[in-house]
């Protein structure tokens, strides 16, 4: 009888102390979002997403496209805040140009981006997909560069098409004055 009791006791004490699927995977989406903050930490750019479904490759998938805009709105924040500065830099003349700017870094940089950790799991025959992507600061910051000298050729453009018709409207005016007095 007390061997039984204690058998109940120990069964009892292992069943309360089990966790459920949802804290295990609180506790995933935790370890990847810290394994996210380490990458950051060390001066990387990282994402993290989560993909689930009954086909493996399909949850593979959509945590890597989670990844990737995760990715997307970081490089979305940074390039914003560059494009910014730049911006006040030279006037706000380009802040239509800025926009696709930073989109289409966005989207440049985004497909060197790399899967870089994957936890699986499989639950009820579901595959449930846990992943930190990370992007090379390297490629971001050449990207930013080429755009930035890029707009540094379009400010210079823009300011010679200015001079330019300032100019000709100086002549207009001097062409007008010299009909005026008969010349």
């Amino acid at each position: 009888m007390k061997r039984l009791l204690s058998l109940f006791i120990v069964v009892f004490f292992f069943v309360g102390c089990a966790s459920t699927p949802q804290e295990k995977n609180v506790s995933k989406t935790l370890k990847m979002q810290n394994r996210k903050a380490e990458i950051i930490n060390k001066g990387m750019i990282a994402g993290f997403g989560i993909g689930e479904s009954a086909d493996e490759q399909m949850a593979l998938d959509e945590a890597d496209l989670n990844a990737r805009a995760d990715i997307a709105r970081t490089i979305e924040t940074k390039v914003g805040d560059l494009s910014k500065r730049y911006a006040e830099e030279v006037g706000g003349e380009f802040t239509e140009h800025m926009e696709t700017v930073r989109k289409s870094i966005a989207s440049t940089i985004v497909s060197g981006a790399t899967m870089t950790e994957i936890d699986m799991e499989t639950i009820d025959g579901r595959y449930k997909v846990y992943g930190v992507m990370t992007l090379d600061p390297k490629l971001f910051y050449q990207a930013m560069e080429a755009e930035l000298n890029a707009q540094k050729a379009d400010v210079a453009r823009f300011r010679a098409s200015k001079a330019y018709q300032s100019a000709n409207e100086e002549f207009k005016a001097f062409d007008e004055y010299k009909k005026s007095i008969g010349q």
